[in-house]
């Protein structure tokens, strides 16, 4: 492997031993967004996902009658765009950045392939999807009961 792909390693994402970092690397690329920058956009399809190194990024939705709503905000170390995973594979909401963001990018179907073929790495990259599935569905479950607090104090 070359000096550039352990640049790339994924050093952030916590449940992943040094040679499944540079076997990650080997089939990543370092990506920058610009604040503002609208990353993908709730129900186009969803085929990569990113480890953020730099940065952060809202998950937003657009919600009848009171527009765009910030689910979570992302920072280092955690992943963007886990939609991929499952059929339908689109995306679950609108990804921007807030601030510069620097990220390795990774091809879903790539690294399906690569978890298919090397069971360990498999587990150790479906243990983080789930523990970010988890905290994702914690996080709007926590962000829907302020929405509805705060239509109450209305």
């Amino acid at each position: 492997m070359n000096d550039h792909a352990c640049e790339q390693c994924p050093r952030e994402i916590e449940g992943l031993a040094d040679d499944q970092r540079h076997e990650l690397a080997a089939f990543s690329r370092e990506v920058q967004f610009a604040a503002g920058t609208v990353v993908f956009h709730e129900g186009d399809s969803a085929d990569r996902c990113w480890f953020l190194r730099t940065g952060r990024i809202t998950l937003t939705t657009r919600i009848p009658g009171r527009g765009e709503e910030t689910v979570e905000t992302l920072s280092v170390g955690e992943i963007l765009g886990v939609s991929w995973f499952r059929p339908p594979r689109q995306w679950q909401w609108t990804a921007t950045a807030v601030t510069p963001v620097t990220a390795a990018e990774v091809d879903a179907t790539m690294l399906q392939s690569v978890a298919g073929s090397n069971p360990d790495l498999g587990r150790a990259i479906y243990s983080i999807l789930a523990d970010t599935l988890l905290h994702r569905l914690q996080a709007t479950r926590a962000r829907l009961l302020d929405l509805y607090a705060r239509e109450h104090v209305r």
